[in-house]
């Protein structure tokens, strides 16, 4: 009896229909979210790693600049050279994000077990298993709780910051002779995803596509565990449970068709707006914010690692909201949660000062108000949302735009928020609030819902569109030649 309280607890009435899917597939979500927290602990880890020892890094950084070039470097250049060192691995992830499409060919089970970990640079990595992820989760996990384990994605983005904002920490591997032991743990993961792709088979949908029928059978049978001497059968009973997923359309293909690049468009503008909300900045720069408001210093260096765990703790409710209160309300009621949390966060570092302690708190409010709205709802469904507003062929190349534009703005705001706090204090924050804002008047108008996305007799769709306008939106793009969107 115990044991079912805290599943109703997150999931209230599809609580029932979660237990079933997880007691009768086990096995698959188990290896979906061990697979998943290993290939995404490292993006998280990798970007707060340069936040906790800050100062140390700096310091070495800066001091090779005057022992190898012989520059001594003003303040303005030191702001300068931190901001491109912090959004360096944005550029390494855009370019991870122009590897997708070639790499998809390979399948999203090799990229992200084998070839990702080959690579093992910091930034192309993330950009390949911010988009394969995602992939392989469509691949493999049954669509009842599709919503709810893409969720994780964002979960383990959380654990990997909070281990990294702890292995930071002085005491740990954070001091000037240690920390470079912080830059290769991430390899220990890429060890073990390297040795348990030679025991996991790849997803059953892959090798279906490249007709390889046999070892596509032994992947179902090994994923779900079914047995069943009919091959069709075993087949068709994988394919109710899990969406097929096309071959994948190139993103010049993909944009050539009017609905998908509207699609597309609008995942860009999704992933755009979790950025420009502030997460990545509010990750790399967070004891600097609190340092320029004067927050208390001993606890400074601790509240990267406290506010992952609370970002952990605070997405449970999202697990449960994205299937019993739909995408589009949740991501966009929640935007104009962090565009209220970005305001306070403006005015509180402006009337900040050595002797006003209660703006520091007051701040320290405000961060914590931006990191409810931004854990429920904003950062858990930008990572699948964009590939919910395109048909299944055009799920890669929506993933691969939406995760490039992420990095892009990923580059642009760490790159430029730094030198701007430097310079205008609080005012940085408009950098945020502003773009929010415009994107979020932009979705508002235009976001579909996608949490009933799956493929309906284009007939059935034509009678519901005629039974009124409340009806049609529930299902998103479909797959119309002039798709109704509201």
């Amino acid at each position: 009896m115990t044991s079912a309280v805290v599943p109703n607890a997150i999931f209230g009435q599809n609580s029932f229909m979660i237990r079933n899917v997880v007691e009768d597939q086990g096995k698959v979500v188990f290896i979906c979210l061990i697979t998943v927290l290993f290939s995404i602990l490292p993006v998280g880890y990798n970007i707060v790693l340069l936040n906790v020892p800050e100062k140390v890094i700096q310091s070495f950084v800066f001091d090779n600049f005057e022992n190898i070039f012989g520059l001594k470097l003003s303040p303005t250049e030191e702001s300068l050279v931190w901001a491109l060192t912090v959004s360096s691995q944005g550029v390494g992830a855009l370019i991870g994000c122009l590897l997708v499409a070639p790499m998809s060919k390979f399948g999203a089970k090799h990229v992200l077990m084998c070839y990702n970990n080959v690579i093992l640079i910091v930034g192309v990595y993330t950009g390949l298993a911010c988009a394969f992820a995602p992939l392989y989760l469509q691949q493999i996990i049954p669509k009842n709780i599709k919503g709810s384990m893409s969720c994780f994605l964002h979960i383990a983005v959380c654990f990997g910051s909070s281990l990294g904002a702890i292995f930071s920490l002085p005491f740990m591997f954070g001091s000037d002779t240690t920390w470079p032991i912080l830059v290769v743990l991430p390899a220990v993961l890429g060890l073990i995803m390297l040795s348990a792709s030679y025991f996991i088979p790849d997803t059953p949908n892959n090798l279906l596509q490249l007709g390889r029928y046999t070892e596509a059978i032994e992947s179902i049978k090994f994923y779900y565990d079914i047995e069943d001497s009919d091959e069709d059968e075993i087949i068709k009973e994988y394919w109710d449970m899990v969406p097929e997923m096309p071959e994948q359309l190139s993103l010049c293909s993909a944009f050539m068709n009017s609905s998908i690049r509207r699609g597309i468009l609008l995942g860009m503008v999704v992933s755009a707006t979790q950025i420009f909300s502030g997460s990545m900045v509010s990750i790399s720069y967070s004891t600097e914010m609190f340092s320029a408001v004067s927050f208390v210093d001993v606890l400074v260096p601790f509240l990267p690692a406290l506010g992952s765990i609370i970002s952990i703790l605070l997405t449970i409710p999202a697990l449960r909201w994205v299937e019993t209160r739909g995408r589009r309300p949740l991501l966009l009621k929640t935007l104009l949660f962090c565009i209220a949390a970005n305001v306070f966060l403006l005015m509180f570092t402006l009337l900040s000062s050595e002797k006003s302690g209660w703006a520091s708190w007051g701040f320290a409010a405000a961060f914590f108000m931006y990191g409810v709205g931004y854990n429920l709802g904003v950062g858990p469904v930008a990572y699948f949302l964009p590939a919910e507003l395109v048909p299944p062929e055009a799920a890669s190349a929506s993933l691969g735009a939406a995760v490039a534009v992420n990095w892009i703005c990923t580059i642009t705001t760490t790159l430029f928020y730094y030198p701007l706090s430097k310079t205008i204090g609080g005012w940085s924050y408009l950098i945020f609030i502003i773009p929010t804002s415009l994107f979020s008047m932009i979705l508002w108008r235009l976001l579909p819902e996608t949490k009933f996305h799956y493929k309906i007799d284009p007939l059935e769709i034509r009678l519901l569109t005629d039974l009124g306008p409340s009806i049609a939106p529930n299902y998103g793009t479909l797959d119309l030649d002039e798709p109704t969107l509201f």
